[in-house]
């Protein structure tokens, strides 16, 4: 006789729930989750807004055969582990910390078995101590039992060397293998690590990777004399428990296509690094009569930099693998067209510092030589409060208007006329035969 059951099995095979939970993430930012993880640890311990992190540390260790990380930030405890931690999702009744980065509930469970096919964590705190391994394949056997076991629990008072996290992932996916021991791969992730985690890293936070010891990436703006960045702080949901606190920075720097664009931070994670896509507003010149043009490398001086704080991490415009934004968020929608304001007024002044150069030349444009000569490059942390961004608008050369001359004829003829006018380059060929038709012509510089 037929089962006359009223339900119907919906349940996911588990090797069909772990191939779609590590699809479609990157291998660098997997590894990224896992950092995250280690420093939210180093918030708890350290929970004040901007704390000083000396002292703690993150050691990471990858090959063709395993991948380990390890951290002295605090560890978690058993309840933690039994009933939040390795959830797929972060439950509502979940411990929450402050101003946290892995918020989604997913990013270390997606990294251990996007690694590989058997991993331990280790962990340690003040009172308790607990370690679990798991042999992927054999847990994905049992398709009815969806639960990790604890293979030690130890409490007691243990000493603060001891206190950590140790995650270590062995017999990894192939082609976890090969990306793993590739030295491309590695070089890349670094630059990630620095990039991302810079303000962590500013904090005093240790990274070292395979030997090497991390130190943050510059993100810094000119300032001083006639010239003055652009800052805009403000609150969203002031009166609630949890309010954002913003804070936009815009301005110039030195020229650089690979750092010029906007970075967007949240809660100290870098989720958006020298971006010049329409995300940020680039290229929306067809949305508004007055837009931002498509980024090219006359804007290679440009820098812009938005944080976003709050103590509930969910209130922040970023997506579940913190790898771009989520253009809905109420907070993006407040914040977004005050970027477009700062960046047409910077775009503005670049503008008028290529036409300036392109007057003048780049050793005399006197716009260039003010910016170079008043300003220093400074850290964006610095800055503080709200001021519009400025420049001197009115520089001008001594001495007579000039006007760039340009025209191309075969290196042949060139080379020879260098020759027989006794100069070293092109260019002064045309300033030579300049001055000799012009004062043939019985010309008046007056």
């Amino acid at each position: 006789m037929a089962d006359e059951s009223p339900q119907i099995n919906a349940m996911p095979t588990k090797q069909f729930f772990v191939d779609m939970l590590v699809r479609d993430i990157p291998l660098e930012r997997a590894v990224l989750d896992l950092v995250d993880n280690c420093i939210d640890g180093a918030k708890r311990l350290r929970p004040e807004e901007e704390p000083n992190f000396q002292g703690l540390h993150v050691v990471i260790l990858m090959d063709n055969d395993h991948f380990e990380i390890t951290d002295n930030c605090g560890g978690f405890d058993v309840e933690t582990a039994r009933e939040y931690a390795f959830r797929f999702g972060r439950p509502n009744q979940a411990k929450s910390t402050d101003y946290s980065i892995g918020q989604f509930g997913v990013g270390m469970k997606r990294a251990l078995f996007k690694f590989g096919r058997y991993f331990e964590v280790h962990s340690t705190t003040q009172t308790e101590k607990w370690s679990m391994k798991v042999d992927v394949d054999e847990w994905e056997r049992d398709e009815t039992r969806w639960v990790f076991d604890f293979e030690k629990i130890e409490n007691g008072q243990f000493p603060e060397e001891d206190i950590g996290t140790r995650i270590l992932v062995q017999r990894l996916r192939p082609e976890v293998a090969r990306q793993f021991s590739s030295t491309h791969f590695q070089r890349e992730l670094s630059r990630m690590i620095r990039s991302h985690q810079r303000q962590f890293l500013a904090f005093g936070l240790g990274i070292d990777f395979d030997g090497r010891h991390l130190t943050n990436t510059d993100l810094r703006i000119r300032s001083g004399g006639q010239f003055s960045p652009a800052l805009e702080e403000y609150v969203l949901d002031e009166h609630t428990e949890t309010p954002v606190n913003t804070r936009i920075v815009a301005g110039v720097s030195d020229s650089s296509p690979s750092d010029a664009g906007w970075y967007i931070v949240c809660n100290g994670r870098v989720i958006l690094s020298a971006d010049r896509s329409e995300a940020t507003g680039w290229n929306s010149v067809s949305e508004q009569k007055d837009g931002i043009p498509k980024y090219h490398n006359q804007y290679a001086r440009f820098r812009g930099v938005v944080f976003f704080s709050c103590r509930s991490s969910g209130k922040l415009p970023w997506n579940t693998t913190k790898t771009g934004l989520d253009e809905s968020s109420p907070v993006w929608q407040v914040t977004y067209p005050k970027m477009l304001d700062h960046t047409r007024v910077v775009i503005n002044f670049l503008n008028m510092l290529d036409d300036d150069i392109e007057e003048y030349g780049s050793r005399a444009s006197p716009l260039l030589s003010a910016l170079n000569r008043e300003t220093q490059t400074q850290d964006v942390e610095i800055f503080r409060g709200s001021k519009v961004f400025s420049w001197n608008k009115t520089p001008r050369a001594p001495g007579p208007k000039t006007v760039k001359i340009q025209y191309s004829r075969e290196e042949t003829k060139i080379r020879s006329l260098m020759t027989a006018l006794g100069v070293g380059s092109a260019k002064a060929v045309g300033e030579k035969t300049f001055d000799i038709i012009f004062d043939e012509q019985g010309g008046d510089e007056e």
